[in-house]
């Protein structure tokens, strides 16, 4: 079965303060060419599909022009929601492409092996995520009081790449369109189907980049690990 890596790159950066979060200066290279390069590297990633906003998409060509991969297939534009930046990478995909392994841009410290075990997990059940388990302590709160202490013995803070069989997510896609639902995360919409979702060990490094503060530990790690 071949697979393809879908990289996301397409978010408006509110919260980072610039639109072109992805394509920022990180360890020497843009962000977006870290996951890139680990989706190449990967054994099960046969093509890559770099998603981009309107905001940023001369910076994907540019840059799919500098890495000349053959795995490199296109670079597309995605849409207002983060599903819709996913269909489209989903889209642009080639037939041969039976599993779709997603993955944020924003994470740059993403490995070959972990897409390689997102895909393989996904290969043998359909649907696979990497996580982590949660290891602070969880409160909810309301009026700013706490009313409860959250049980964390079963709870992940969930990373990407989400991996699927392509036609699995389609009709995830499908069925969320037609009861009008929003989801940043593309297993939820698996999970909405009743089709369990398998979790893989993801890293404490495979940090996400939302604040410019971000930028610092993720280019210390990055230069530590190309030494």
């Amino acid at each position: 079965m071949t697979a393809a890596a879908i990289i996301v790159a397409a978010g408006s950066g509110q919260r980072f303060g610039n639109a072109g979060k992805s394509f920022s200066p990180v360890a020497g290279a843009p962000m977006a060419w870290w996951s890139i390069q680990a989706a190449n590297a990967a054994t099960s990633v046969d093509e890559i599909v770099l998603v981009c906003g309107s905001h940023s998409h001369d910076a994907g060509i540019a840059l799919a022009a500098e890495l000349r991969t053959a795995k490199l297939v296109r670079v597309v534009l995605g849409g207002e929601r983060r599903q819709d930046s996913a269909l489209a990478g989903i889209g642009a995909t080639t037939e041969a492409a039976t599993i779709v392994a997603i993955h944020d841009a924003a994470r740059p410290l993403v490995t070959p092996d972990l897409f390689d075990a997102t895909i393989a997990t996904a290969r043998s059940f359909g649907a696979a995520i990497a996580a982590i388990p949660v290891s602070d302590t969880i409160k909810r709160v309301a009026a700013s009081q706490v009313v409860q202490t959250v049980p964390r013995d079963d709870l992940v803070r969930v990373q990407t790449p989400q991996a699927f069989q392509k036609e699995l997510l389609i009709a995830a896609f499908a069925a969320a369109e037609e009861h009008g639902r929003s989801v940043t995360d593309e297993a939820s919409l698996i999970e909405s189907l009743g089709h369990p979702v398998h979790i893989v060990p993801g890293s404490s490094d495979n940090l996400k980049v939302t604040y410019p503060a971000d930028l610092a530990m993720v280019n210390a790690l990055l230069r530590a690990r190309i030494r």
